[in-house]
């Protein structure tokens, strides 16, 4: 029989909620759906038919990818709206990051191909002479390079009430130097930057600095920053084969998402300082 004394066979139970016998043992292990009786003898476990809708609740939970031990708390905690609701909303937290990091890679995925291809960029590398600058600066730790632009976003205003005037798309010049020695997942710091014709006072954190002439190691990026690695490789090669010492690595955005949305039109120049001996 798959009944008795108005109890279901772990058996039927199974075929009733989609949930196989493992799980429905891994269940009871777990404290999220115990049997309501075990024969003492043959060890056979039965459940209410109540448990139905429990057992339903639970397979739409783990089908959503809720953690077991949180589909145990939901399961004890029925009668306690706001405590169910806090860990829905938690788990709903944590499918939106898994959500933009799924999409990440999947631009990621799909840029392959251009790496798969031989290169038909046409990368210079060359030394060139950077004279002289004054430019203002914000420097900070950032959670990881992806948030440089936070920093783009803050400048602007900084400048603007340290009572400068914003340079032209022809006559400015910015760009972001990476000051961690190596590559880092998290907690980078860097800082931008934007060339002003004279010394000011600035308003902190803004600073204002002198920067002094110096040659630098210079490749330049045509179109969007996906294709930095060919240049950076391009740049590593020149670097070694003439035996050169560099400090941080900068960019100058000649070209950039401030002026143009479209990524084909970008113009980024790569850049290592030369140290010299």
């Amino acid at each position: 029989m798959d009944h008795d004394e108005g109890l279901l066979r772990i058996g039927l139970f199974s075929r009733l909620t989609a949930i196989s016998v493992r799980m429905l043992r891994y269940y009871q292990e777990q404290r999220v759906l115990e049997p309501a009786a075990i024969d003492p003898f043959t060890g056979h476990r039965s459940y209410a038919p109540s448990q139905l809708t429990d057992a339903h609740w639970i397979v739409r939970l783990r089908d959503a990818g809720m953690p077991v031990g949180e589909i145990a708390e939901i399961m004890a905690n029925r009668g306690d709206p706001t405590r169910v609701r806090a860990i829905m909303s938690a788990h709903g937290d944590r499918l939106d990051a898994e959500r933009e990091r799924l999409e990440r890679m999947s631009a990621a995925f799909e840029h392959i191909n251009a790496y798969l291809k031989e290169s038909t960029m046409d990368i210079d590398v060359r030394q060139i002479h950077m004279p002289a600058m004054t430019v203002a600066v914000l420097r900070r730790v950032l959670p990881s390079y992806n948030d440089e632009g936070r920093l783009w976003q803050e400048i602007v205003p900084l400048m603007e009430r340290s009572g400068l005037e914003l340079p032209s798309h022809d006559e400015g010049l910015g760009g972001a130097t990476y000051l961690d020695p190596e590559y880092r997942e998290t907690d980078v710091e860097l800082e931008v930057w934007i060339r002003v014709p004279e010394s000011f006072t600035p308003v902190a954190p803004l600073e204002c600095r002198e920067v002094p002439a110096r040659d630098v190691v210079a490749a330049t990026l045509h179109g969007g920053y996906d294709g930095m690695p060919e240049v950076t490789a391009a740049i590593g090669s020149y670097i070694a084969a003439h035996n050169l010492r560099t400090g941080p690595m900068l960019n100058i955005y000649r070209v950039g998402p401030a002026h143009n949305p479209d990524p084909s039109t970008w113009v980024t120049d790569a850049c290592f300082p030369i140290i010299e001996e």
